[in-house]
């Protein structure tokens, strides 16, 4: 166009920060960071944003603005994935990783819970980072911490459904053949975005051994996955009673727990949604 930054217009930059499905935050009340390459532009940024927000934190370029969201979600990135990891480890060992974590949360300082999952969804969390370590590259530098979190991520659905087919191995029926239902497939509880969710990926692999897979979610009525599409069937009493292994992905507020125990076979529990493990249910 010809025209020049500082003097036909202003640049400012503020990442995005949402946290779908929080009743406590949301756009007015989250601290909001900007960053603009003139203080001219910061100025006039900073009173539009103003308007909505209740606080600003004013950073000194676009690019430590950028910086601080793909820390956020490397730190998140991160910490899920060492959980994942410890889950797994502790599942081994006959250790109750939620009873750890439970313990480990009285600690007043230097630690913050992370809960383990079936691998990580979103729009940010699994893919920003990766941004950052493609950059890192032209800088001859390797984030090795990135790039095995997010191999730690890649294999979570994998091993998920190697956990679907133990538990259906220990019930003495086959994942060929089965009818596996899956329970939320939304990345994140009581939201209706199944973008880059780890419960796709594991229908998938479920559905290529052989499983007749269908899926209930509340707030998603169709999908659609590499390898097939599907709509959201009823959570009925026959449902369950039909299924040979219910898979709970997503931990949605309005299940009814108690109902789906009593009236299924058998259960893989990904999200710590049934308490007690017992004959037929198996925890992540």
């Amino acid at each position: 166009s010809g025209l020049k930054h500082g003097e036909d217009f202003c640049l400012a930059y503020s990442p995005e920060r949402v946290d779908p499905g929080n009743v406590s935050f949301h756009t007015k009340n989250t601290p909001k960071v900007l960053g603009a390459i003139t203080p001219e532009g910061l100025e006039i940024g900073k009173k539009i944003y103003s308007k909505a927000i209740d606080c600003l934190h004013l950073v000194s370029s676009p690019k430590v603005a950028e910086m601080v969201k793909i820390l956020e979600n490397t730190y998140r990135l991160v910490n899920i994935s060492l959980i994942n990891e410890l889950a797994l480890l502790a599942g081994k060992m006959g250790i109750d990783i939620w009873e750890v974590i439970e313990a480990a949360k009285t600690k007043p300082f230097g630690f913050q819970a992370f809960y383990p999952g079936p691998g990580i969804g979103g729009h940010c969390i699994p893919l920003d980072p990766f941004y950052l370590e493609h950059i890192a590259k032209k800088f001859n530098f390797d984030l090795s911490m990135i790039h095995t979190a997010g191999h730690i991520d890649m294999m979570m659905p994998h091993r998920m459904s190697i956990k679907i087919n133990t538990a259906l191995n220990r019930h003495q029926k086959a994942v060929n053949g089965s009818k596996i239902l899956f329970l939320g497939v939304a990345y994140k509880p009581n939201i209706d975005d199944e973008r880059e969710s780890p419960a796709l990926k594991i229908i998938d692999e479920i559905a290529k051994k052989g499983g007749q897979v269908s899926y209930h979610d509340p707030y998603i009525a169709n999908i659609k996955t590499e390898n097939g599409s599907y709509k959201s069937v009823d959570l009925t009493l026959k449902v369950l009673n039909d299924a040979d292994c219910v898979v709970i992905t997503t931990n949605h507020a309005n299940f009814d727990i108690d109902f789906i125990v009593e009236n299924s076979k058998l259960i893989v529990d990904l999200r710590n949604a049934v308490k007690i493990a017992s004959e037929k249910v198996y925890k992540l």
